[in-house]
């Protein structure tokens, strides 16, 4: 699965309040842009910056058209293949399955 996220700024060093400020101004640029979702999903990044969801797809070719289309109206896109808190895939369960036994 390819995730397609919206890059916004920094969190670091931000409480709360702060952090839902810089959610609001990217919720705004985006209506601006005559973009609105049904929700917002927002992803933890663990270089602390704000990221939002804007889809998924099972191949990067289906997003294409998307992120072409964010980009030109000013946006930073990043693509991932896994989120926090994803399942493990069927490599990361073989290496699991492999590792020794160990006492409790």
């Amino acid at each position: 699965m390819y995730h397609i996220l919206i890059k916004g700024t920094s969190y670091k060093d931000l409480d709360f309040d702060q952090r839902e400020k810089i959610r609001d101004a990217l919720r705004e640029r985006l209506e601006g842009e005559g973009i609105r979702f049904v929700e917002y999903p927002w992803v933890w990044d663990e270089d602390d910056q704000c990221l939002l969801l804007a889809g998924s797809y099972e191949k990067l070719e289906d997003a294409h058209w998307w992120t072409e289309a964010l980009r030109s109206a000013g946006f930073e896109i990043l693509t991932r293949t896994t989120l926090p808190g994803d399942p493990p895939g069927p490599a990361e369960i073989a290496s699991e399955s492999r590792r020794p036994n160990r006492p409790i």
